[in-house]
C-alpha cells in the first residue's frame, strides 16, 4: 500500500509536467507529419510512416525518460519533499520502487497516446490498423523503462548534468553494442579494447529490444523474440532498481 501511495503521488506529479506535455505533443505532431513525408516517397508511403513513427516514439520516449526521470529526483531533493517522505514509516526501497512505478505509469500513458497517433496515421494511409506494430511498440516501451531505471540510478549519486550524459551514453552504447563486439574482434588492440569489452558486457544490448525494421518489412523475428527481449530488458530494470535502492539506503536524508 505504501508503494502504491508513492506511485500515485508520482504519477499525479509527472502527468502535470509541462515539459512532458510539450515533448508528447511534439512527438505526436511528428508522427502525424510522417503522413506528409510519406507522400514524398514512391510506393513506400506506408513503410515510411511506420518506420518514422516508431523511431519518433523511441527518440521522444528517450527524452521523456531522461528529463522527467532525472528531474523528478532532483526536484524531490531540492524541494526537500523526499525528506518528509523518508521521515515517515516507509522503507527507502519502497520510495524508489513507488517513484519508478509512477514514472512507468506516466510513460505508459504517453506511449499509448503516441501509439494511437501512429495507428491513426497508418489508418489514414492504408484504411486499416496494422496491429503487427504492437510488438515493436511493447519493446520500445520496455526500452524506455530501462532508460528510466538508468536515469534514476545515475541521479541517485551524481549531478543532473552528469546523470543525463551517463544515461544518453548508455542509450548510444547499447545500440552500438554489436559494433563494439565486432570492432574488438576485427581490429588490433591499441590499448582501449578493455574499455570496449567493459561497455559490451556491462551496458545492455538495446538492439535486442529493436524489432522496428522487422515489423515494418514484415520479416520473421522468431516466435520468442518479443518474450526474450522483454525478459532481458526487465531483468536489467530489476537489477538497476536494486542498486538504486541500495545507494538510496546509504544517503543521509536527515
Amino acid at each position: 500500500m505504501r508503494i502504491l501511495a508513492v506511485m500515485e503521488n508520482t504519477f499525479k506529479e509527472t502527468i502535470r509536467n509541462r515539459i512532458l506535455l510539450n515533448i508528447l505533443v511534439f512527438a505526436i505532431g511528428l508522427i502525424l507529419l510522417s503522413l506528409v513525408i510519406g507522400d514524398w516517397s514512391l510506393g513506400e508511403q506506408s513503410k515510411v510512416i511506420k518506420d518514422f513513427g516508431l523511431s519518433a516514439m523511441s527518440i521522444f520516449g528517450l527524452l521523456i525518460a531522461v528529463f522527467i526521470g532525472i528531474r523528478l529526483m532532483v526536484q524531490e531533493l531540492e524541494g526537500r519533499t523526499i525528506y518528509i517522505i523518508a521521515s515517515k514509516p516507509v522503507h527507502r526501497w519502497e520510495i524508489v520502487t513507488g517513484k519508478y512505478l509512477g514514472l512507468a505509469l506516466t510513460l505508459a500513458v504517453n506511449v499509448l497516446l503516441m501509439t494511437a497517433a501512429l495507428l491513426a496515421a497508418g489508418w489514414l494511409m492504408e484504411g486499416t490498423i496494422d496491429t503487427a506494430l504492437l510488438p515493436a511498440v511493447l519493446l520500445i516501451y520496455i526500452e524506455i523503462l530501462l532508460i528510466v531505471a538508468f536515469s534514476l540510478f545515475f541521479s541517485s549519486f551524481s549531478s543532473p548534468v552528469l546523470s543525463a550524459i551517463f544515461t544518453l551514453t548508455v542509450f548510444i552504447s547499447g545500440h552500438l553494442s554489436g559494433y563494439l563486439h565486432d570492432f574488438v574482434k576485427l581490429y588490433e588492440d591499441r590499448g582501449f579494447h578493455w574499455l570496449l569489452k567493459l561497455i559490451y558486457y556491462v551496458v545492455p544490448n538495446l538492439e535486442k529490444l529493436n524489432i522496428k525494421l522487422a515489423v515494418v518489412e514484415h520479416l520473421k523475428t522468431g516466435p520468442h523474440a518479443v518474450v526474450l527481449g522483454a525478459v532481458y530488458g526487465l531483468s536489467y530494470v530489476l537489477l538497476l532498481l536494486i542498486f538504486t535502492s541500495l545507494i538510496f539506503e546509504k544517503k543521509d536524508l536527515k
